[in-house]
């Protein structure tokens, strides 16, 4: 499989989307590289210690810049989905 990328003004570069597809590179993989001594630049796909993040990783920090701690915070959105709810009913 051959493919065109281009260098960007700091360096970067993208792989296709097919090419990734087909060597299985993820964010955050580690491809290791080699100059070869014809000039050649030779990546090949580096040791993955990709973790399949649960609910709880993917959520993890995202509360921090809150005043109030989550539990508190938690609390208050339960209180008012109730207030919502008997808005929408009429109930006041």
């Amino acid at each position: 499989m051959n493919f065109t990328v281009v260098v960007s003004s700091r360096g970067q570069v993208v792989i296709p989307v097919n090419a990734r597809k087909k060597l299985n590179i993820k964010e955050g993989d580690i491809l290791l590289g080699n100059i070869e001594e014809d000039g050649k630049l030779v990546f090949k796909t580096g040791k993955r210690d990709r973790v399949k993040k649960g609910i709880v990783d993917q959520s993890a920090g995202i509360l921090s810049d809150l005043d109030i701690d989550g539990m508190n915070y938690v609390e208050s959105l339960r209180k008012d989905s109730g207030r919502r709810l008997d808005n929408l009913e009429g109930r006041d």
